[in-house]
């Protein structure tokens, strides 16, 4: 795209690349506009310096969030619910966002190679694990080639490569520029279809109840529900067990004799602060419990976390157990799908309520990235929306929509060798390569 140097191309830029992100991002299911969203942000704020790229990102992401909020281009819409979760996300992303923007602007550092730049937008994209990761890459998250990719490099390797392809977009003329937009698009569209493996073996039947219902009446009338067509294993959303009358988990060892076996989530009597524990509940028995390692946000004034993986043994399978947030943070699942005979990995979730169900939305999306990167199927059981069956390929089975379900699907249990699962992270080294590479050449050939 032309160097114009006027200045009403920025918030033109801006405006449109928050009207692209919008319909890429779950919710908006526009995931071949992923490769080019960024593109006309990027354009219009090239060689016009740091900080003014870093301002031009920041605007474009709230912009972003305001049209989220509001649910301009959504199919569907929800306004219940606090906003502020949707500023919250989208504002977090925007430090990666700002920052990769800012670099590419800023008139001497963005003349480096493409690959370097992808390669900074990742790392920064890792700093977000600090406190709420968030990816480029979950505009992909039903995307079977990014899905793919994801096995081999991880979340880390698609977010690059849309990375790399936002960037290439921007640093062309402007009508060439828009024909490979096309052109990406109708390639995206097409590759949608793209054949994704089918993980080979016997099928099980599993289910997630979905309910923000919190009295024992309704868990157990919708459990005994699922019950009736003899699911292997059924998920319950996160703390749904408090409503049985915990810390004394005997009303569901109960439960477990009379129906399927079951995981959820409960708050145990730790001191001085308990933890936010999952189960699997199976023949009267309660598994060993594993501690949520990951508390999100407020809730790490409220439970301990925990510091161990732990896998439940059904049968001849062993069920991973994870909590809501751990689904965020690759080494967390990673860990728990490496513990010996895990084929299938059960996710107990409950997401803050946020217009048109945003949270619930980004969050579900992490499951087709984890259980692609980890060969292992996921059920993930939220409480408002969204709950989902991936198999150990990332392919979606089954999803609920908003509203109490007991949602219903077959995976083949067991696990396949990924990369990711054996070399964990590796491109996230890659990337931090990458840069020191491109830093030095830089070095070298400044001194020229």
């Amino acid at each position: 795209m032309p160097s114009v140097r006027r200045f009403w191309t920025i918030p033109v830029g801006a405006a449109v690349s928050a009207v692209l992100l919008v319909l890429a991002l779950p919710l908006g299911e526009r995931a071949f506009l992923g490769w080019f969203a960024l593109a006309p942000l990027l354009a219009s704020v090239r060689a016009r310096g740091f900080l003014i790229g870093f301002v031009a990102a920041i605007g474009t992401v709230f912009l972003a969030a305001w049209i989220a909020t509001h649910g301009l281009l959504y199919a569907s819409r929800d306004p219940e619910g606090e906003a502020a979760w949707i500023a919250t996300g989208m504002g977090l992303f925007g430090f990666a966002l700002a920052g990769a923007v800012a670099v590419w602007a800023d008139p001497k550092l963005g003349r480096r190679p493409l690959w370097w730049l992808a390669a900074v937008a990742v790392l920064l994209e890792a700093c977000l694990l600090v406190e709420l990761p968030a990816h480029l890459a979950l505009t992909q998250y039903r995307q079977p080639l990014p899905l793919m990719l994801a096995s081999v490099g991880g979340v880390w390797a698609v977010s690059f490569v849309l990375w790399w392809a936002n960037f290439w977009v921007a640093s062309m003329p402007m009508r060439r520029a828009a024909g490979w937009a096309v052109a990406m698009a109708a390639a995206a569209l097409l590759l949608r279809s793209a054949w994704l493996p089918v993980p080979s073996g016997t099928a099980i039947f599993v289910a997630a109840i979905q309910t923000e219902g919190d009295d024992s009446e309704t868990l157990t009338a919708l459990h005994l529900r699922a019950s009736q067509r003899q699911p292997a294993l059924v998920v319950w959303p996160e703390f749904s067990g408090l409503a049985m009358g915990l810390p004394n988990t005997g009303p569901l060892k109960a439960l477990s004799k009379r129906a399927s076996p079951f995981v959820t989530s409960f708050r145990d009597d730790h001191k001085p602060l308990p933890h936010n524990a999952a189960a699997l509940f199976d023949g009267g028995r309660e598994s060993e419990r594993y501690f949520k390692r990951k508390p999100f946000g407020a809730e790490r004034a409220m439970h301990a976390a925990g510091t161990e993986p732990v896998a439940a043994p059904l049968g001849p399978l062993s069920v991973g157990l994870n909590i809501c947030f751990d689904s965020c943070f690759p080494s967390v699942m990673r860990e728990t799908a490496r513990l010996e005979g895990v084929g299938l990995l059960a996710l107990p979730t409950i997401d803050p309520r946020a217009p048109h169900h945003f949270m619930a939305a980004m969050h579900a999306a992490y499951s087709p990235f984890r259980a692609a990167e980890l060969g292992v199927p996921v059920v993930r059981a939220d409480g408002g929306a969204y709950s989902s069956i991936v198999d150990a390929r990332g392919r979606i089975v089954a999803e609920a929509a908003p509203g109490e379900t007991v949602l219903m699907g077959s995976v083949v249990p067991g696990s396949h060798w990924t990369v990711v699962r054996s070399l964990g992270d590796w491109f996230l080294v890659a990337c931090g390569g990458l840069v020191l590479l491109g830093w030095k050449r830089q070095t070298i050939d400044d001194k020229r």
